[in-house]
């Protein structure tokens, strides 16, 4: 009974964990692209501090309800890393933030939401084959804007060739696709970006294709005659 209690709790735990990756990652891109200042906004502030304590309670009863606790704490310890609420707490201890580090710490729960919404994904796909499929695609495509995002934050009012979000996602999707972007990043954290985000993006889309060609091969298998 206690068993089944904390499985729903869990489950209910991490439908909420959803909702709030979403919520994080809508108002954090309209904070970013819309606002000229790095800081955030204090209704935005709040919304990060009450995501990240969901995020943390989602963690701890996971770790709970595991089988074997120890192996997922310390297979799943940096969803617990980038959870944490660093910007709310350093802001109650009065410190004050390089603009660069400020920002890291603001889009680092991104990294959580990101996971959420990837999980999101998986539970509505309709069978275990398409949400392999749709996995992937949403590596992708998550990868691409939430490199744009953070691309975007450090970059604009840096770089004059970051004249607005677009231009940031451009720049993210001709790297990911290994094309190589015309802008060239003017900040540590870009130039770390525009190496990452090709290398990422070589492992990603071949395993895609490979994947999908394996989909299109099997009703062929299936077709031919038994010898």
């Amino acid at each position: 009974m206690k068993n089944s209690r904390s499985q729903h709790l869990s489950r209910a735990l991490d439908g909420v964990a959803i909702i709030a990756s979403i919520l994080l990652l809508i108002s954090l891109s309209l904070d970013i692209v819309t606002r000229r200042s790095y800081i955030l906004s204090p209704g935005v502030e709040e919304l990060q501090l009450v995501v990240c304590m969901v995020f943390v309670m989602d963690f701890v009863v996971q770790t709970m309800t595991a089988r074997k606790p120890k192996r997922f704490f310390a297979r799943n310890i940096v969803l617990l890393v980038v959870s944490i609420p660093y910007l709310n707490m350093l802001h109650w201890g009065g410190v004050e933030l390089p603009k660069g580090l400020y920002i890291l710490l603001k889009c680092l729960p991104l990294v959580r939401g990101g996971v959420g919404i990837y999980q999101l994904v998986r539970l509505v796909a309709p069978s275990r084959v398409s949400a392999i499929l749709w996995s992937y695609i949403t590596m992708i495509v998550l990868l691409t804007y939430l490199s744009a995002l953070v691309f975007y934050a450090y970059e604009e009012g840096t770089n004059r060739a970051i004249a607005d979000f677009s231009s940031a996602l451009w720049w993210a999707g001709l790297n990911v696709t290994t094309v190589g972007a015309p802008m060239f990043a003017a900040t540590a954290v870009g130039r770390v970006l525009t190496v990452i985000l090709p290398g990422l993006g070589m492992i990603l889309f071949p395993l895609l294709t490979v994947y999908v060609t394996h989909l299109v091969q099997l009703p062929r298998k299936d077709r031919r005659p038994a010898r």
